[in-house]
């Protein structure tokens, strides 16, 4: 009779052993699955930032031609008003850029602390259920063993006789 108990036991060991290695396993996927998503938002940030310099410098380069097709009327309203317009224009552009970089790496930061808490609470489930393995087994191993067999039930029966027919075990 400890032999099914021992064999019980050693099943809902093994069985709550498998669910923490599955909880681990699920957040180091979560870490590491937001360490990615960290590092995108990173370069989503630095492309931002080199958008912006290149827009900057593009508006340098056509400012530069403006002046120089002026040739001497750079003083002109017309001109100033165009280098005016072209700097604003640059500097929107370059804003622009800096903004779609930092609203893609702020999209990635928050996937990442999504699956930061995605995987806190898959590790919590696998907390629950070993509780629930640990609990139904406990269940099932008292129902079935604690305080033995009744007299004359039918297990009883079977273990008395051998046969289980309750007639007294001859062959």
């Amino acid at each position: 009779m400890v032999w099914p108990l021992i064999i019980a036991a050693a099943g809902a060991a093994i069985q709550v052993l498998g669910q923490q290695q599955a909880k681990k396993a699920t957040r180091e996927d979560a870490n590491f699955a937001a360490g990615q998503q960290r590092a995108a938002a990173l370069r989503a940030t630095a492309t931002g930032q080199r958008a912006a310099a290149n827009e900057r410098r593009n508006a340098r380069l056509i400012q530069s031609a403006l002046q120089a097709r002026a040739g001497g009327g750079g003083l002109d309203p017309t001109v100033v008003n165009l280098a005016q317009g072209i700097a604003g224009e640059g500097e929107y552009r370059a804003l622009t850029a800096l903004y779609e970089g930092e609203s893609a790496a702020a999209g990635l930061n928050e996937q990442a602390d999504a699956a930061i808490r995605t995987g806190r609470a898959q590790g919590r489930a696998q907390d629950y259920k070993s509780a629930g393995t640990i609990l139904s087994t406990a269940s099932s191993m008292y129902s079935r063993y604690a305080g033995g067999f009744k007299k004359g039930s039918e297990k009883d029966s079977d273990y008395s006789t051998g046969l289980g027919d309750g007639t007294g075990g001859v062959y």
